[in-house]
């Protein structure tokens, strides 16, 4: 019996590295990162408030609610904005609505307009 428990551990190995090592690499102060979902929309729409806006990076910071059709919480994130000139459809202080591409980190904001 011992034979086999060794053998099924030994093969689950490959299988569950990948995923602890991923876990450990996610930013500690990014609460609520941790839960995001692995299979995600091609798009995701937000509501914030822009923080900031930096043009020669092309990024804009948004303190945004909760999305839940991505399982984010509400948090305050920097993403790069595709296209850069979204950039010059809003300022620091508005509440806008947003399309976000999801992918972690490196989530992108795809259209933005201020909220109504």
């Amino acid at each position: 019996m011992k034979k086999h428990f060794i053998t099924l551990a030994l093969a689950c190995t490959p299988l569950v590295a990948p995923a602890f090592v991923a876990a450990q690499q996610m930013d500690p102060n990014m609460p609520g990162m941790a839960g995001m979902h692995d299979t995600q929309p091609a798009n995701a729409q937000g509501v914030g408030v822009v923080k900031a806006i930096d043009t020669t990076k092309g990024t804009i910071t948004l303190q945004h609610e909760a999305i839940a059709a991505i399982g984010w919480p509400a948090m305050t994130m920097t993403f790069k904005a595709d296209p850069p000139a979204l950039l010059q459809k809003v300022r620091v202080g508005d509440k806008v609505q947003f399309t976000l591409h999801p992918a972690g980190m490196a989530s992108t904001v795809t259209a933005i307009h201020p909220a109504r």
